[in-house]
């Protein structure tokens, strides 16, 4: 795929593939699979990640993300496997979310809400609960779905997606809700599909390690660098034509300097419009250490369709 000619162009070259390239699933799968339970026995990559296995930094990695493994993600799954050696029973997961079930959940029900009610730090709560979806998830998938496009090993699209560059004056934060993370269903995770990782980065609401990376990065770029793409009526609009041309636009002929500068940041928040608002909050505050905030300046980003650009 040749170069894009504009900053705009990179932006909505996901929106002009998508329009381009429909998904065609079979509509009978998540039906049939809904009910269906999963052991942690029948992973499909072999008896080194069977039960007693730990979360590896390259199984991690490999469900899109770049950062270290999440040290409360890791010590939940620690303690799940625990409580199977302690209850003598085995974790069942089952549903398109790779939910517990059987008598594993009960055991294991009682003992997440109490280590949640012992918890008086609401920003602990916060992440214990991130933490407990988010490794019920990856223990839920494993030898199941496809790591790269989250969708079950027989109905795997990667094959399909084409890889493309996007113009390096703009990174993408995909700011995902943990219940919203490794659903089948979810768009998002062609951000990164196409551009790449480190083009576009998701960032786990509630997992600390995810946020300070995009928190960092924020204020390194600096104000007038990040824009959240969330509607809000109480604020002023801008599109992404205002953004980049409100100077004189120069082209990307020298790629190396353009590069060299800091880029703009756009934050897609990816969740339930009820969990979203709870994630735009959090967003408008930059942590600087402990639970002191600082505010940041929020814009409101409109994209353009191709159509409309002038």
């Amino acid at each position: 795929m040749p170069i894009l000619d504009s900053p705009v162009c990179a932006v909505l070259a996901t929106r002009c593939f998508l329009a381009s390239s429909p998904l065609t699933v079979p509509k009978t799968w998540p039906a049939l699979r809904a009910g269906s339970p999963r052991g942690s026995s029948s992973m499909a990559e072999g008896a080194e990640r069977e039960k007693g296995e730990g979360l590896s930094l390259k199984e991690w990695q490999g469900w899109g993300t770049s950062s270290p493994v999440p040290a409360m993600v890791a010590e939940v799954v620690e303690d799940l496997r625990a409580l199977e050696r302690e209850t003598g029973t085995h974790m069942s997961f089952g549903g398109l979310g790779g939910k517990l079930q059987g008598s594993f959940k009960v055991h294991e029900d009682i003992k997440h809400r109490a280590v949640y009610d012992s918890l008086t730090d609401p920003e602990k709560k916060l992440q214990f609960f991130a933490a407990r979806q988010i490794a019920c998830r990856v223990l839920g998938n494993r030898g199941y779905l496809c790591q790269k496009c989250w969708l079950p090993m027989e109905d795997c699209m990667c094959s399909r997606l084409v890889p493309c560059p996007l113009w390096c004056g703009i990174k993408f934060w995909l700011y995902m809700h943990p219940k919203d993370f490794l659903r089948q269903n979810n768009t998002g995770k062609l951000l990164w599909q196409i551009f790449g990782i480190q083009a576009a980065t998701l960032c786990l609401f509630g997992i600390p390690e995810h946020e300070e990376i995009m928190w960092d990065a924020f204020r390194h770029s600096g104000k007038g660098m990040v824009w959240f793409l969330y509607p809000n009526k109480s604020l002023s609009p801008k599109s992404v034509h205002d953004i980049f041309l409100e100077e004189p636009f120069t082209g990307l002929e020298d790629q190396t300097a353009i590069s060299e500068e800091k880029p703009s940041n756009f934050v897609l928040i990816d969740g339930t419009w009820s969990n979203s608002a709870a994630m735009y909050r959090r967003l408008k505050w930059c942590r600087t250490g402990g639970h002191h905030y600082v505010k940041m300046k929020i814009y409101l980003v409109f994209l353009y369709q191709p159509w409309e650009l002038p």
